[in-house]
């Protein structure tokens, strides 16, 4: 296909649905992990795919240009994009389409060296200008194994994905500090299955009804012991979080008794 003009509005020569095969040419920009992994599942997948590219490598005309690089580049990045590819997405999964035609933020945690079987099966949130551009960006979402689905605040989606990835990650590395300074080496192995079980049992029956443990059961004493454990550490950034979690799961705790005194299950 030819590249759009390079003074025209992103989405001013949009493929269609119908012209979105398998041999669209697809330019993927940005070699961190997230670049690395698309760029392979869509070789993968068929496509003609040029990188991942680095930033500062010259974009070559494209059927899609897809900007895997930080949010606070994407306006740049776009506009050079813009001069070789006839539609201009991003992945991330906070910024608006102020700058692109579209967006996809595969819901998932990458490290850069995942196979393409790594976006089977999870969710990536798709927003876009208009209906041919969500066509593509459906499209392309489907052909790599995920489900698109629509966010209306962006922000909040993105907060819950941090909490959920980012911030479990601080709390597992405190949990793994602990646990070394409790004489366990193996921290991590120790550790994992009763995490895999708690992410389960969330899944299957929702927070309130899944916890267990010392605050559930009123057990302050424990409580209290856990807390001197955490200050030992000599780390006061431990003991604020511990603090903070101590008070959202007392929280969490109120919610599992009051739905268990109205005899819900």
């Amino acid at each position: 296909m030819a590249s759009a003009p390079p003074d025209s509005e992103p989405g001013s020569a949009m493929p269609t649905a119908s012209s979105l095969a398998p041999d669209t040419t697809i330019a993927v920009i940005g070699a961190g992990r997230l670049g690395t992994v698309l760029a392979g599942a869509l070789r993968a997948a068929g496509f003609d795919v040029r990188g991942p590219l680095r930033r500062d490598h010259a974009i070559p005309e494209s059927d899609v240009a897809l900007l895997c690089v930080p949010d606070e580049a994407i306006p740049a990045a776009a506009a050079d994009a813009a001069t070789a590819a006839q539609s201009v997405g991003h992945v991330s999964g906070a910024t608006g389409l102020d700058a692109v035609d579209f967006s996809i933020h595969p819901l998932q945690t990458f490290t850069g060296s995942e196979p393409p079987e790594v976006l089977h099966g999870i969710g990536a949130a798709v927003d876009a200008r208009t209906p041919a551009a969500r066509s593509v960006a459906e499209q392309l979402v489907r052909v790599l194994g995920m489900t698109p689905f629509e966010v209306g605040d962006r922000a909040g989606y993105h907060a819950a994905a941090s909490v959920a990835s980012n911030f479990v990650l601080t709390v597992l590395d405190a949990a793994e500090g602990l646990a070394i300074a409790a004489g366990i080496r193996n921290a991590r192995d120790v550790l994992a299955p009763l995490v895999g079980r708690t992410v389960q049992n969330w899944r299957e029956h929702g927070a309130a009804n899944a916890l267990t443990g010392p605050i559930v059961r009123g057990d302050e004493a424990t409580v209290t012991r856990q807390r001197t454990a955490v200050a030992a550490m000599g780390r006061p950034e431990l003991t604020g979080l511990f603090d903070a979690l101590t008070t959202a799961t007392r929280a969490l705790a109120r919610e599992q008794s009051e739905t268990a005194g109205r005899g819900q299950p």
